[in-house]
């Protein structure tokens, strides 16, 4: 796997548009063969190790990055091209060995080594000067939060312990200080509300690749280490999960209420990430199955979903000059096309069926109001205000008078359409394989 992977890699380093494609039926054809096998563990090699989880991600980090690639044609004719696609392989190289691993340290640098090819692209490719301030947002509160986990990891070593990921633990008991030790990195990643203020200046800053990447693959990588610490925290205090839930569903709430004064599209998709994620979060320290699969259902269908959404932010961007909905409003008069796009990545969004979403978010609701019943009104609230901003970014931006300064522009490329559709079908067609989402 890790072969194939680097195969891939390098395809996209010293490839052209047709290279791209190549991976994508690389990726399509592994994927087709390898979901078929129903495996718990598979084994590659001495350090690397892969369950269904973990293909998962890899899955998903190898179609976003191709994709991203795919719709950076306007930063392929630049100068410095080499220079951004040794950084988005990189990019993709850590991630895959992230998911990879089973050793805690090793994944822990490979988990830290991703953010310096995100801090080089949101400072060499970003939109505008405050882009230094948010690649120093991002690079303190990721670096500061994972101090501890770093220190437990070596605590961890020194006490005799193992640090490989899939030894069968028994419940061992630590302290509530430990416990967010052991889960604050992962937090700060997913991110939970509080610690969340490097995001949107990150996804403002970031150029479409950056964004794309960011909301697709490394705020998984949140989730997936939080599931991997879960052995550590079964034996922990009640009273700290219960507040860690009670921010994260609260923050979700206030978050949704944000996005519906938003008018920048880039920040109200980056503030719905953190609504996303709020759900996440509970469904995964609630400790239950339904909770640990919903999980994991909902990182890929918000993977897929908020990638497509920065793709097509981009494409207006690129269009009107400007990400703001009051200047790029009334846009299916003059990208009729786009618009259904918009309409259909935006129903995922908001859990439309047949999407992979909606598995995942009532999977989520279930895990949540088994453990509390009290949370069930929150969480309808947060249901109905995440399809309010949906409604609101499509209706503010599709529809009413469009300036006469937009009155040219095409409706849309193949690539465009492609790009799009890319993202939509894998997010209404996985629900169909429920042996392996479920």
């Amino acid at each position: 796997m890790l072969g194939l992977s680097l195969s891939l890699v390098g395809v996209l380093v010293f490839s052209s548009m047709w290279g791209e494609w190549a991976t994508v039926m690389l990726v399509l054809i592994w994927f087709f063969t390898m979901s078929s096998w129903d495996f718990f563990l598979f084994k590659m090699g001495s350090g690397f190790e892969m369950d269904s989880i973990s293909y998962s991600l890899v899955i998903l980090s190898l179609w976003v990055l191709v994709f991203s690639v795919l719709g950076s044609g306007k930063v392929k004719l630049m100068e410095g091209n080499s220079e951004f696609m040794g950084l988005v392989s990189s990019l993709c190289l850590a991630l895959v060995l992230s998911f990879s691993f089973s050793d805690y340290m090793l994944f822990y640098l490979s988990f830290e080594t991703s953010l310096i090819p995100v801090l080089m692209l949101i400072l060499g490719w970003g939109y505008q000067p405050e882009r230094a301030r948010a690649g120093t947002y991002m690079l303190m509160y990721t670096l500061l939060a994972s101090l501890p986990l770093f220190y437990m990891i070596l605590n961890m070593k020194w006490s005799g312990g193992s640090l490989y990921m899939y030894f069968p633990m028994k419940d061992p008991y630590i302290s509530g200080g430990m416990k967010l030790a052991y889960i604050g990195a992962f937090l700060v990643k997913f991110p939970m509300y509080s610690v969340h203020v490097w995001l949107p200046k990150a996804h403002v800053e970031a150029p479409m690749a950056g964004s794309m990447l960011l909301a697709g693959v490394l705020l998984k990588l949140g989730g997936y280490g939080l599931l991997r610490m879960l052995p550590y925290l079964s034996g922990a205090g009640y009273m700290l999960s219960s507040v860690m839930i009670s921010i994260s569903l609260w923050g979700g709430f206030f978050v949704s209420l944000v996005c519906l004064r938003q008018l920048d599209i880039k920040v109200l998709i980056a503030y719905s990430s953190v609504v996303h994620m709020s759900g996440c979060i509970s469904g995964l320290l609630v400790l239950s199955e339904w909770g640990y699969k919903g999980s994991v259902a909902m990182m890929v269908g918000h993977g897929l979903c908020s990638s497509g959404l920065f793709y097509m932010a981009n494409v207006v961007y690129e269009r009107t000059g400007s990400r703001s909905m009051m200047v790029s409003k009334g846009l299916v008069n003059s990208m009729p096309m786009m618009s259904f796009w918009w309409f259909m990545l935006l129903s995922a969004n908001m859990a439309a069926p047949p999407t992979l979403n909606l598995v995942g978010e009532v999977m989520l609701i279930m895990s949540i109001l088994s453990w509390c019943k009290v949370s069930g009104l929150i969480l309808s609230v947060l249901s109905f205000f995440s399809a309010c901003y949906s409604l609101y970014l499509f209706s503010l931006s599709q529809h009413g008078g469009y300036l006469y300064s937009k009155k040219g522009f095409y409706s849309g490329r193949v690539m465009e359409y492609s790009v799009a559709f890319m993202h939509w079908a894998p997010l209404n067609l996985v629900i169909l394989m429920s042996g392996w989402v479920v």
